[in-house]
């Protein structure tokens, strides 16, 4: 049968040619994309996502990179993952004006308190002696003492042992420091008698400066609920130096 000049037969080489062209077309459509290729348009399709977070300020940026202008002890910027800082015992070297007001006690009449302390190095820096000289109300006097550091696996501990005005007071707490480099000293001094009665003070050192600090002190008599004592203000004399104890 003539079916026209423009229809091909159906074994005519112009139909193979178009049924092999059909399958080729439709093997690459079925071929997957390299795993490369995959992976790098995910990549982009989430940093795009993430790239979403504004971009660093200038201010944002000199703060991560500066210290702290508040750490006392020079500390910088830190995370919740560094550890904790030691405390330099040195931060006592050196002549300190005081001045306090003490409430009435077995210790001795109520007033105001005002003297010096110098703190030096002894043997190397294992010890620290204390020479106090003051005036309060019940007039002048004099003290010496000696303190001693130990940094623990347990932690890092203060001892204070000083004789002033015919009182011998021990001192004894736990030091530590927060990641900015402020410390804080807790202490307590275990029960004596003084006067007839029976007496324990506890308290707290706040080193918030490298020349100033202050103590506060409560006072518990006869066994009864701890009061306040009294809150000492030191401040540093930047210029004096006082030589070590070799």
């Amino acid at each position: 049968m003539n079916r026209g000049p423009g229809f091909a037969a159906a074994g005519s080489p112009t139909r193979l040619r178009v049924g092999v062209l059909l399958l080729v077309c439709t093997s690459l459509l079925a071929v997957p994309a390299p795993a490369g290729l995959h992976a790098a348009t995910q990549t982009k399709a989430t940093q795009t996502k993430t790239d979403t977070r504004p971009p660093e300020s200038a201010q944002e940026e000199r703060q991560r990179r500066e210290p702290q202008p508040g750490a006392t002890q020079g500390g910088i910027l830190t995370t919740e993952t560094d550890a904790q800082a030691k405390f330099n015992m040195d931060y006592f070297v050196g002549e300190w004006t005081f001045e306090s007001s003490v409430s009435e006690s077995p210790l001795g009449a109520g007033g105001p308190i005002s003297g010096t302390e110098i703190v030096r190095n002894v043997w190397d820096g294992r010890f620290w002696e204390i020479t106090i000289k003051g005036e309060g109300p019940d007039g002048a006097f004099t003290g010496k003492g000696i303190i001693v550091y130990q940094d623990t696996f347990a932690g890092q501990f203060y001892t204070r042992y000083e004789v002033t005005r015919g009182i011998a007071l021990l001192r004894t707490g736990n030091l530590g420091c927060d990641l900015g480099g402020t410390c804080n000293l807790h202490f307590e001094t275990p029960p004596f008698e003084h006067n007839g009665s029976r007496i324990q003070l506890r308290g707290r050192y706040y080193l918030t400066s490298p020349f100033a600090y202050r103590v506060t002190t409560e006072i518990s008599v006869d066994k009864g609920e701890y009061r306040n004592f009294g809150t000492v203000q030191y401040a540093k004399d930047e210029k004096a130096r006082p030589p070590a104890i070799k």
